[in-house]
């Protein structure tokens, strides 16, 4: 099982993770590639009564398309063409950077302070969340673009809501400023975990 009873542990762990990241900036160039991270929302203290809820959220494994499965930044050519930037990686699996992300976002976007990855046992999850993401990568000129379909089932696994998110931002050159690509791509994300969270929240009420 692989849970989570504190989501800013989830959150301490993400933000770990991008010092590590940035540490990696000061090796010398061409020992390693340089390594990227989703960013989650940067949340203040919460007020004790921010926190008077009983939903728990269980966030199931993300399906990535194949071209996302391994560490490689994608950058789109085209309508039919990936190429995977030299020099650049995610500093983790997509699928997983997607899981960890959408769920330290959704710690701080409902007042919950139980979401669970993967796994948990039955009867302990108020909504599960499916996410099957049909693309996630950036052109050439920066602009990223998320495409998900998503489902949110109640605990017991009757469906509650689905649908399918799109979107594009405009940011950096992924060849001129990957960081600034990287970064686009962390908003999409968040985009996608405020439109989540809210319908979780409208349909727990």
């Amino acid at each position: 099982m692989n849970s989570l009873p504190s989501c800013h542990r989830l959150i301490a762990a993400c933000i770990a993770g991008a010092c590590l990241v940035g540490c990696s900036f000061l090796k010398p160039s061409g020992i390693t590639p340089r390594t990227f991270v989703l960013t989650p929302i940067k949340s203040g203290p919460a007020s004790p009564s921010a926190w008077l809820t009983n939903i728990v959220v269980g966030m199931k494994t993300v399906n990535v398309p194949g071209y996302l499965s391994g560490k490689g930044f994608a950058m789109r050519k085209g309508s039919n063409e990936i190429v995977y930037l030299e020099g650049a990686e995610w500093a983790e699996r997509i699928d997983t950077a997607l899981q960890r992300t959408v769920a330290a976002n959704l710690c701080s976007l409902i007042p919950t302070d139980q979401v669970r990855l993967s796994l948990w046992d039955a009867g302990t999850v108020s909504v599960q969340v499916e996410i099957n993401v049909e693309q996630f990568d950036v052109d050439a000129s920066g602009e990223a673009v998320l495409k998900i379909w998503w489902r949110i089932l109640s605990g017991k696994g009757d469906s509650i809501d689905s649908g399918r998110f799109s979107e594009a931002r405009k940011g950096p050159s992924p060849k001129m400023d990957t960081g600034g690509a990287a970064a686009s791509m962390s908003a999409l994300v968040t985009d996608f975990s405020k439109m989540l969270a809210q319908d979780i929240q409208q349909g727990k009420n």
